[in-house]
């Protein structure tokens, strides 16, 4: 299992829910590329040039959601409902996933940590079927989706370390008033491999070679 992750999940046919991550999972992106096919002789810069989006949305793997979902909120800022397309706790697996949609309440985090005002002080736990096989000298970075398409919710961020985790996601919800329909395919958290190794930091001036740099 050297240099290699793995990812199982307790659900069959769901693969769609987990995959590479690329640049044709956001609509926006594929709306900035036929501008930019249509503008480009005219523009020296275009936001699908840039190498820091084009890098990050390329990079790592994407959690989907496998079902649809419904989350309703009241304006109390604490309580939620919800509803799901599949009962995930009557599956095979359900004594172990249990349902989809779970909780963590203020007090494991408002509490400590309290929540910008327009987000739930609850946070949206979704019971994820996957699992992952972290190898050995690596964590796995889970964090939110970089440049999703909503911002409904954020993913937690969080490291999980080498052997098997639950790929649990934890969203911080922000629509407050409201019913907000959560389409099947809708990518929730994004997990990007990094290796778990010690480096020594240095800190100098920047000198002429950095100046220069910049010349360029």
């Amino acid at each position: 299992m050297k240099d290699k992750i793995i990812f199982k999940s307790f659900i069959p046919d769901i693969k769609f829910s987990l995959e590479k991550n690329k640049p044709i999972n956001f609509s926006w992106f594929q709306k900035a590329y036929q501008d930019y096919k249509k503008n480009f002789k005219s523009m020296t810069m275009h936001t699908v040039r840039c190498p820091g989006i084009n890098s990050i949305i390329k990079t790592g793997w994407i959690q989907k959601t496998y079902q649809d979902i419904v989350i309703t909120t009241n304006g109390d800022q604490k309580s939620f409902t919800w509803e799901s397309e599949i009962d995930q706790k009557n599956t095979k697996y359900g004594d172990i996933i249990s349902d989809y949609i779970y909780c963590h309440n203020p007090d494991q985090l408002d509490k400590f940590r309290p929540m910008d005002e327009n987000t739930l002080k609850t946070v949206v736990k979704i019971q994820s079927p996957w699992v992952v096989y972290v190898p050995k000298g690596y964590k796995l970075l889970s964090m939110p989706v970089a440049y999703n398409d909503t911002n409904v919710f954020t993913a937690a961020t969080g490291l999980l370390s080498e052997g098997i985790e639950s790929l649990n996601v934890q969203l911080y919800w922000h629509n407050l008033h409201d019913k907000t329909f959560v389409k099947k395919g809708t990518p929730i958290c994004q997990y990007i491999l990094i290796k778990d190794i010690n480096i020594t930091e240095k800190f100098e001036m920047a000198g002429n070679k950095e100046k220069n740099y910049f010349k360029q």
